[in-house]
């Protein structure tokens, strides 16, 4: 029912990147997963969630060989991404946060501290600076942020 829908076609290549690390992880073939990836990854740099830390993990396990670790988190970032969760629980940003049971927090990291749900949205800025850079110009633009804005944006 959402054949055309971008949010749609983007949790069918999520769904399909898990299906193709499960049949490598079952001795299948590495390749698929391996190309998978690259294709997801061309669109998912213009997204918030998962971020480019997750996304470096995600190639990092494919590259190292490492199909339970691929599995692992492709799985947890698609469900996130189907819940949405990431919009209001930090531990879905965190590479190392294994979901132990702790409370929530109710904001993603960065974010300020724990306080009430405010509402999330993520923004696509267009600029001409190189890739290289974005992290650092993200990381500045993060510091605009206020524990009092009454939205939080990624």
């Amino acid at each position: 029912d959402q054949f055309f829908s971008g949010p749609g076609g983007r949790a069918d290549d999520w769904r399909d990147l898990v299906d193709a690390a499960k049949a490598w992880a079952r001795g299948g073939d590495r390749a698929k997963y391996e190309s998978a990836l690259a294709d997801l990854s061309v669109t998912e740099e213009f997204h918030g969630y998962p971020g480019l830390q997750l996304m470096a993990a995600l190639r990092e396990a494919a590259t190292s060989g490492d199909a339970a670790t691929s599995v692992a988190l492709a799985t947890r970032i698609t469900q996130a991404l189907t819940t949405r969760s990431f919009r209001q629980h930090s531990g879905d940003w965190d590479l190392h946060d294994e979901g132990n049971g702790d409370i929530p927090d109710m904001l993603p990291p960065t974010f300020g501290g724990k306080e009430a749900h405010r509402p999330y949205f993520e923004t696509l800025i267009v600029t001409g600076v190189s890739s290289n850079a974005w992290p650092a110009l993200a990381t500045e633009w993060r510091k605009l942020r206020r524990p009092i804005d009454s939205f939080v944006y990624e």
